[in-house]
């Protein structure tokens, strides 16, 4: 007998594609925090090579996305409204291209005289919490299959509101520690050179925007289960 997932998403089930493509942004984002602490070491090649690596896990992403779309104009009958899936799925992906961005821009610039500061173990410290919350992002696409397969039980309902709460915190804790992270560089504005400031600060934003577009996941699927 057919589960209900395969009635309501004949052929390729979008939402499974979904969690494909949150896979590939799951192993994209697990970079984050070897990659800073390379970039303190000074071992900018090893940053390129993860740089390719993943360039390639955003292609696949790419055609994921382009399989969803085709999949999603055969839809007939959801629980939610169809727009509600690419909504979903564009600020997925507005989370590997964050990534995709960070490492590009560790190999632009290479700041040295950080090793007396805290500056390094911050840096790595906010990749740390940015991959976190994708990790929670990932989770929270997970539940929602879950909740769709379980005609939209409680307790799966419950598991996603729980998991959307952790999220938020994470993201708080990321918007602290980079706003005291900002602090830090300008105190260094007397000895360091301006553009490396300006340098650490771009990189600070993005880091950050990380996280930002995992609770935009997250909000969006709190609408879905709201609805």
């Amino acid at each position: 007998m057919p589960r209900l997932i395969d009635k309501l998403f004949p052929k390729e089930s979008p939402l499974r594609l979904l969690k494909e493509h949150a896979d590939l942004v799951l192993k994209a984002s697990s970079y984050l925090p070897e990659a800073l602490e390379l970039y303190f070491e000074g071992d900018l090649k090893k940053i390129t090579v993860m740089s390719k690596e993943v360039e390639e896990l955003e292609r696949q992403a790419d055609d994921i996305k382009a399989r969803i779309r085709a999949s999603y104009m055969k839809l007939k009958f959801v629980y939610f409204e169809k727009s509600d899936l690419m909504t979903i799925l564009h600020k997925a992906d507005s989370v590997i291209d964050g990534v995709d961005d960070v490492l590009k821009i560790l190999q632009m610039n290479s700041v040295e005289g950080l090793e007396k500061t805290d500056i390094p173990k911050n840096f790595i410290s906010l990749g740390e919490d940015s991959f976190k919350s994708v990790q929670l992002m990932h989770d929270l696409i997970k539940t929602l299959l879950d909740i769709v397969e379980s005609s939209f039980a409680p307790k799966e309902i419950g598991k996603e509101v729980k998991e959307i709460d952790e999220l938020e915190n994470y993201e708080f804790d990321t918007d602290v520690r980079s706003v005291e992270l900002g602090k830090m560089l300008y105190t260094q504005k007397n000895r360091m050179n301006p553009v490396d400031i300006l340098y650490l600060e771009k990189l600070t934003t993005t880091i950050s925007d990380i996280a930002d577009s995992a609770e935009n996941v997250a909000e969006a699927i709190l609408m879905v289960i709201k609805s």
